[in-house]
């Protein structure tokens, strides 16, 4: 399978070639983050809570080394480009939490995630098996870290002033996300951005796909004999491991899917997920909004029902497909877009340096 790249249509504002794969997994991770939010049972839908966070993580990082790959920004703007997209994820994450607290924002998470990655894939962008054993390193030590600083934070939280307790919480302390576990996921992401051509090509891809799934069940199962365990959100090693691997395999999937779509002549129905996808960041404060609206109709029930998880889904994902197709980007991709920084045109002459 070739990588599949859209080109924008005339009239589409601030949609850049992408690769529709890596929209088809943001679409997929989008999705499953609303069915861990507020599926009212287990059984199956189980696995969003294992894939959600770890998928974003991945995605992060495939995404960095494939621009660093193809477009080679010179350093201090990628740099500043990731601060500013990293700061902006975490005043989100944080103005969202305050209009709605029945989900843990992962937003601030990924924000810090953006900014501390940056400057690890300038340096490893061309060293996939040193990012591999980078990653697996910090699986093993994050559980330390994550029980060291959880330790601290115990001991001196009566002293510490709330910004503290707050980038603590995001770096390690956090009860479901946290820096110290999605690191070394993002990293696993890295690695797969400098095979990411070659793995998705059928048939392939379905070998990388079903070893990836297979030592990510294997690595689950492994933990869940151990006193640690390896359950979702846990941060031990097996839980790291195992949500790296399965989210990997995720990506190669979504390649996988986005084929068959192809090939069968069925690439319109997967529209919607590729423009949730491209529009993740609005996709995922649609949600928030709609949660929060519907939470003060219902006077803050709780909001893992069918009936909100069905409407969830058509309100997300409806909007994210009627921006796309009228608009060509959401508010607030459009809004990053125009925050960021213009390139100044270098004016001096070539020869003055000579003078």
């Amino acid at each position: 399978m070739r990588v599949s790249v859209t080109i924008p249509a005339a009239g589409h504002h601030g949609r850049r070639t992408r690769l529709d794969g890596l929209d088809a997994a943001r679409g997929l991770a989008v999705v499953s983050m609303l069915v861990a939010h507020l599926s009212p049972v287990g059984g199956p839908a189980t696995i969003t809570e294992y894939l959600t966070a770890p998928l974003f993580a991945v995605i992060i990082g495939t995404s960095m080394g494939i621009h660093l790959r193809d477009r080679s920004p010179h350093p201090d703007r990628f740099l500043g480009d990731n601060l500013q997209r990293g700061l902006i994820l975490i005043l989100l994450g944080i103005l969202l939490q305050r209009l709605y607290d029945q989900v843990i924002m992962v937003l601030p998470h990924l924000g810090v995630l953006v900014i501390v990655l940056a400057p690890l894939a300038l340096l490893l962008r061309r060293m996939p098996v040193l990012t591999v054993g980078l990653a697996a390193g910090l699986a093993v030590v994050a559980p330390v870290v994550v029980d060291r600083a959880r330790l601290a934070a115990n001991e001196n939280i009566a002293t510490w002033p709330g910004w503290l307790d707050d980038l603590m919480g995001w770096v390690a302390t956090g009860d479901a996300y946290r820096l110290a576990t999605l690191l070394p996921m993002a990293l696993g992401g890295l690695a797969l951005a400098a095979v990411l051509h070659q793995v998705t090509h059928l048939p392939q891809a379905w070998v990388v796909a079903g070893a990836l799934f297979a030592t990510s069940l294997a690595a689950y199962r492994l933990g869940a004999g151990t006193a640690p365990g390896s359950a979702a959100y846990s941060g031990t090693t097996a839980e790291v491991i195992g949500a790296t691997l399965l989210a990997t395999g995720s990506v190669v999937a979504s390649f996988i899917m986005l084929a068959l779509a192809e090939r069968f002549s069925l690439r319109r129905v997967l529209e919607p997920v590729l423009a949730t996808g491209r529009l993740a960041l609005t996709a995922y404060t649609v949600q928030i909004l709609w949660l929060a609206l519907l939470s003060v109709l219902r006077d803050g029930a709780p909001d893992d029902a069918w009936w909100i998880l069905g409407s969830s889904l058509v309100v997300v994902v409806g909007a994210c497909w009627a921006l796309d197709r009228w608009w060509g980007t959401g508010p607030l991709e459009w809004l990053v877009h125009r925050l960021r920084p213009r390139r100044v045109p270098d004016t001096t002459p070539r020869h003055a340096a000579t003078r």
